[in-house]
Formats: structure tokens, sequence, C-alpha cells
């Protein structure tokens, strides 16, 4: 399942004549799963192990950041991802996706704080956000703010991004344009 998760590898590649004779090279007796068993079985398998491995560790802090990010892909479904970020008991940085997924509401403060309250309820992760961490579009901060009561602050980089954009808008900006390239190229 490794080639799965950790490699990319597509599901199909059970079915690949090179892998195949590859994989009898190595073991002969060995029977390669089908890429249904391995969607069906071994991927829930998986992720169902993966999943307890996060919830452990997240029951274990005492306190979380989250990060969030809200598209609309070229299909028009609307996405949102949910990362926490954490000192683990060891006290090395950690940082877990705890979901990404599409859901069929429009991008409205209300349809983003219920999204962003289901991950938080199903990660158990009440009274532990210290704050979230979005991009400075009004409806994600008042979904953050207002809806959910919890601290907000703007994306640095993104911030940074939204003056670049604005100041290349200006008439005269041919030396701003290199300091930007500059700043950028330090961080």
């Amino acid at each position: 399942m490794l080639l799965i998760t950790k490699e990319f590898q597509p599901f199909s590649v059970v079915e690949d004549y090179g892998f195949k004779k590859f994989v009898h090279a190595l073991n002969p007796s060995y029977e390669l799963p089908s890429r249904k068993k391995l969607l069906n079985t071994f991927l829930q398998a998986s992720y169902e192990k993966t999943f307890l491995v996060c919830q452990t560790a997240l029951n274990k802090v005492e306190a979380v950041t989250l990060t969030t990010d809200c598209w609309t892909s070229r299909n028009s479904k609307n996405f949102m991802a949910v990362t926490a970020h954490f000192i683990n008991e060891n006290f090395k940085n950690q940082s877990m996706l705890l979901d990404c997924s599409s859901f069929g509401e429009t991008h409205t403060s209300q349809n983003l704080s219920k999204e962003l309250k289901r991950v938080i309820l199903e990660w158990n992760l009440e009274g532990k956000i210290l704050m979230v961490i979005s991009d400075n579009a009004a409806n994600i901060r008042k979904a953050i703010k207002d809806e959910l009561k919890l601290n907000h602050l703007g994306c640095y980089a993104h911030t940074i991004n939204l003056v670049a954009q604005d100041e290349l808008k200006q008439p005269d900006v041919s030396g701003l344009l290199e300091k930007v390239k500059a700043i950028v190229a330090y961080f």
C-alpha cells in the first residue's frame, strides 16, 4: 500500500505488465492484489490505521493551530482543506491534513463555518484551537471570527501577495517590482 500512499502510484500499477514481471521476479509465488481489492480493502484499512494514529496524537496535545484554504475547481466544485499544526510530546512541530473535501455549498460564511465546525468536531478539537489562519477573504474571516468565535490570523504570504498585486497596478512599479522579487527570493 505504501507504493500507492507514499509514492503516489496509481492503483492501476498492479495491472502493468512490467510491474507484474518485476514482482514475479522478486517472489514467483506472490499473487498481486487486484486494483479493486487495493481500493476497497487495503486503502480503507490504511486510512483507518492512519486516522487512529492522527487522532491519538491530537488527543494528547493541549493546543493546535488550524490553517484552512478554500477554492472552487474548474468544474465548479467547492473545496475546503483544514490542517492542524501543533507541538507533539517530543517537542517537535507536527502538521496533519485533517480534511480536504468538496462540499455542495457556496463559499458563504455560514457554509464555511459549518464545514469547519464539522472538521473540528470530527477530530475532537473543541477548546484546543489557539488560532485559525486563512486567506484574507471576508467570508472565511467572518466564519472564523464571528460565527465560530475563534481567533483568526490572515496568512502572511497571502497578505504580502495582495500588497504586491495592488502595487503592480500602480503606474510606476519598476523599482518596486525588483524589491518585491528580492524579498520573495530572500524568504
